[in-house]
Order: C-alpha cells, then sequence, then structure tokens
C-alpha cells in the first residue's frame, strides 16, 4: 500500500523554518514562502476534490447496467484518472523538494548557531516543477472535458433510446419499450461529477499560472531598488566628471 503524504501544513518542519524566517526578520522570504506553502495547501484539497469526485464516476460506471455503454465510458474514464495521478504526483514530489530544501536549511542553521548566515530555500528552482503540474492540468482538463462529452452523448443516446430497431421490434411484438431508467439516472449523476471536476481543474491551472506570475514577480528587483541603483550611478558619474574638470584647471 503506497504510504500517505502528510499535507504541508501538517508538516513539522515547514513550521519550524517559517518560525525561522519569522524570528530573524527574514520579511520577504517568509512571504514568498508562505506563498508557496498555502498554494500547495490549496492544490492538495483540490485534488482530493476531483479524485473524490471520479472515484463517485467509477462507482456509477461499475453499477451500469449496459455493458456497451459501461465499456465505451471507461476508456475515457481510466485516461482521466492517469492524468489526475500524473498531476497529484507531480505537486507531490514539489513538496518533497519544498521540505527537503526546508530541512537543510534549518541543519545548516543549527550546525552554524544563531550567529551564523540564514540559510533560505530558493523559490525561483520550483519554476520547472509549477510548469510542470500546470502542464498535467492542461491535460487532465483535455480528458475531462472529453469525459463529459461522453457522458452527454450517451445520454443523449439513451433519451431517444426509443427510436432504436430494437424497440421498434419491441413495439411491433407488443412488448414495452426499453428505456433504461436505472442508467439514464446513473448518467446523470456523472454528468453533473465530470463537470464538477473540470469546474476545478480550470480553477487549479488558474492558481497555478498564478504562481508563476509571482515568482516572476519575486525575481524582478523592485522599482525602488532600480530608482536608488540608477541615482546612484548618476550620482558617481557626475562626481567623475567634476573631479576631471578639477584636475584640469
Amino acid at each position: 500500500m503506497e504510504k500517505q503524504l502528510l499535507s504541508i501544513n501538517d508538516e513539522p518542519v515547514v513550521h519550524e523554518y517559517m518560525e525561522m524566517l519569522f524570528d530573524h526578520d527574514k520579511k520577504d522570504e517568509y512571504d514568498q514562502t508562505k506563498e508557496l506553502i498555502e498554494y500547495i495547501a490549496g492544490m492538495e484539497k483540490q485534488f482530493e476534490e476531483v479524485t473524490r469526485e471520479l472515484h463517485d464516476v467509477k462507482e456509477l460506471l461499475n453499477n451500469l447496467q449496459n455493458p456497451a455503454t459501461k465499456s465505451r465510458l471507461s476508456t475515457v474514464v481510466d485516461k482521466t484518472l492517469t492524468a489526475i495521478n500524473t498531476g497529484k504526483n507531480r505537486l507531490d514530489q514539489l513538496k518533497l523538494n519544498v521540505v527537503s530544501s526546508m530541512k537543510d536549511c534549518l541543519a545548516s542553521f543549527k550546525q552554524k548557531g544563531k550567529d551564523g548566515v540564514i540559510k533560505t530555500i530558493n523559490i525561483f528552482h520550483f519554476k520547472e516543477a509549477l510548469g510542470g503540474i500546470r502542464k498535467s492540468l492542461f491535460i487532465a482538463m483535455n480528458k475531462t472535458n472529453h469525459l463529459v462529452q461522453t457522458c452527454d452523448a450517451v445520454t443523449s443516446e439513451m433519451r431517444n433510446a426509443k427510436r432504436n430497431l430494437r424497440n421498434v421490434g419491441r413495439l411491433i411484438l407488443g412488448r414495452p419499450v426499453q428505456k433504461d431508467t436505472a442508467d439514464k439516472s446513473k448518467l446523470n449523476m456523472m454528468q453533473k461529477s465530470t463537470r464538477s471536476m473540470l469546474s476545478v481543474f480550470k480553477s487549479m491551472a488558474t492558481k497555478t499560472t498564478n504562481m508563476l506570475h509571482k515568482i516572476e514577480d519575486f525575481e524582478k528587483p523592485s522599482v525602488k531598488s532600480e530608482i536608488k541603483l540608477l541615482r546612484n550611478s548618476t550620482k558617481s558619474k557626475n562626481l567623475k566628471v567634476h573631479e576631471k574638470k578639477e584636475q584640469s584647471r
């Protein structure tokens, strides 16, 4: 059985690392790391949500009476599950890397003592991992959308089942038309669940894109810093010009 990872908010090392940053006035690093932790925690909850929804879809699928319908939907559901697992595994790996980096920083701090330089995790190193998660989410969205469309098509066909030749024959023989009422009810619930999954994936993709943009913003020097650097450079140039004038007199 696969070992269940702790949620990032339940990792003791995360709290210890954040306390170290706070206690030593590492405000920028604290704020940046907090953004990343909140992103991961939110994504964990949403992956739980879509996994639970897909589990419900599979339960409904297994209870369908029509074998052709069951076979047709099973393939699409399995592909959707693979896409979800890929994205979740990438998020888990990102979390493991973040936690591991925090452990290294804390070990360095404890080894060097309180007067040593505070080593912090490099947020920018996680850009590639976030890009991979976003790619997985787009694939999951595509597979889920295909599942939604397949459910819609199957449900529509079932609503028009009375027009099938098989049912025409039953009418000629004076037998009741087969409407697969039980299957229609299950398919309606599947439609609802798959649409909910698609909505969650869209939200997750948006959050991941926003997190990538924030990291890019973290990398840019602040406007104030650029102005200060420009002023210092201008002062330095003016001083050199003044010195040359003085020497030429």
